[in-house]
């Protein structure tokens, strides 16, 4: 998630996974939202998303918006 204004089609499948069920097993983006403040996990290991996290789902990323429709 270098680019947090811009997130990769894999990012947000895993931040829509983790709205919905509170787990993934990307560790690798978990570890990277973790850093970005977009999702927080609790001792039992479920995850969350942050105002942040859920703000970037919601929008999802301009690069998968279709402009031309």
């Amino acid at each position: 998630m270098g680019n947090v204004d811009e997130l990769s089609p894999r990012e947000l499948s895993v931040l829509k996974e983790i709205w919905q069920t509170g787990r993934t097993t990307d560790r690798t983006i978990v570890l990277e939202s973790l850093k970005d403040d977009m999702i927080v996990e609790f001792k039992d290991g479920h995850l969350n998303l942050t105002a942040k996290g859920r703000r970037m789902l919601v929008r999802g990323s301009p690069s998968l918006w279709d402009i031309g429709s």
